[in-house]
């Protein structure tokens, strides 16, 4: 089983050049679903990158590779986090997703 959140802050962490597991302990789930299945607060590198949160999660939204990886989509949301969604299988003979 693929862990998605090892998988998503190796991303993050290959954009901006930090270390994954400082990124790992930081990605939450959002209590709202439309919200992403993930979001990293960019808030907790200000300090060691110098750079003001929202900078941080642009930075990372260009940087992103999404080639061969878990998230389809990200997003930059108050200025301060950073939402990534998850990719999902389709079931071809439903229109639910999976």
């Amino acid at each position: 089983m693929i862990n998605l959140k090892k998988e998503i802050s190796q991303k993050i962490a290959e954009a901006i050049n930090i270390d994954y597991i400082e990124i790992e302990k930081g990605i939450e789930t959002p209590r709202e679903k439309n919200m992403g299945d993930f979001a990293f607060p960019c808030f907790r590198l200000a300090k060691t990158l110098k750079k003001a949160p929202q900078i941080i999660a642009n930075e990372i939204k260009e940087k992103l590779d999404l080639r061969s990886s878990v998230i389809e989509k990200a997003e930059v949301v108050n200025r301060i986090s950073k939402f990534l969604y998850k990719k999902r299988r389709t079931n071809k003979n439903s229109n639910r997703r999976i």
